[in-house]
């Protein structure tokens, strides 16, 4: 695709390797060029994929040209927003989920080949995929650090994380922590699917696509899903809310941040509503 940081590799098997590598910066993040492009192969895959037929789109490949797969949002770019530019904010980040949102519902599987560090921003981007293969590269970080920052994950990581892996572990493990995981404990936490070695990434993520187990179906979006572990609505686990926020304020020192408790009220709300509803409450949240 000319003039789009998505660069567009198709095979004789059906396969689509997208590529991203921002032009105009040494890392990819979520700055414009991202919100524009994204949205314009998302349109692409999706009237190819409606034009069908046979020799059609199998799969789809999700990697980076870049030594890190995706360095997360645009620190420069929030750093300037204030209080005035709310409305603003919530509606960029609303239809940056809708590109996300749009690749996760394509009716083909998509990897997510994660050839370097997936941070903030980069490990949502990841997490719109059917299944994430990590390479175990040296250095390479994953999770969701946003909290660090004064800032909390805006892009659906907290909605997703939370059905991927539960509200209490989603939060303790890796929202409020703001752990960077090395590809192995991100494999053990439960954000990525398999790591292998750097050399066998496209491979790997090739030899999925075309294997029995490709599915292009988020959990979440099956009939009948439920969050692991129970929701607020669950006796069981509605037991313990009330201890959520003593705990917060313990693991926090009893320090005023805003963003960790946020992020907890997101990840409790979500929980509550329909997946869509909570990438809004998510947004509502992050603004």
């Amino acid at each position: 695709m000319t003039d789009n940081m998505f660069r567009w590799d198709r095979t004789d098997d059906g396969i689509v390797t997208l590529t991203m590598d921002d032009p105009n910066a040494p890392v990819n993040t979520m700055n414009q060029t991202f919100q524009d492009d994204v949205r314009a192969t998302v349109e692409k895959l999706e009237q190819e994929l409606a034009d069908g037929g046979e020799g059609g789109i199998k799969g789809i490949i999700l990697t980076s040209a870049k030594k890190t797969f995706f360095a997360g949002g645009d620190i420069k770019q929030m750093s300037q927003v204030g209080p005035e530019d709310a409305q603003s904010m919530f509606d960029m980040v609303q239809h940056m989920k809708e590109s996300l949102r749009r690749i996760e519902k394509l009716p083909v599987p998509v990897v997510a080949a994660i050839n370097g560090a997936a941070l903030g921003g980069g490990l949502e981007v990841a997490l719109a995929a059917n299944h994430r293969i990590a390479a175990d590269a040296r250095g390479s970080k994953i999770g969701l650090p946003e909290v660090t920052l004064g800032l909390l994950p805006g892009g659906g990581g907290i909605t997703r994380v939370v059905r991927m892996i539960g509200i209490q572990d989603a939060l303790m493990n890796v929202i409020l922590t703001g752990a960077q995981m090395n590809p192995g404990k991100a494999l053990k936490v439960g954000l990525v699917d398999e790591v292998v070695a750097p050399d066998e990434l496209l491979d790997r993520a090739r030899a999925w696509l075309l294997s029995d187990d490709a599915v292009a179906e988020q959990p979440w979006d099956v009939k009948g899903f439920k969050i692991p572990g129970g929701d607020p609505k669950n006796p069981k686990f509605a037991a313990n809310l009330p201890s959520f926020p003593a705990n917060l304020t313990k693991q926090l020192k009893g320090s005023p941040m805003k963003a960790p408790r946020r992020a907890m009220q997101a990840a409790v709300e979500g929980a509550q509503v329909d997946f869509d509803t909570a990438l809004t409450i998510e947004s509502r949240y992050f603004t």
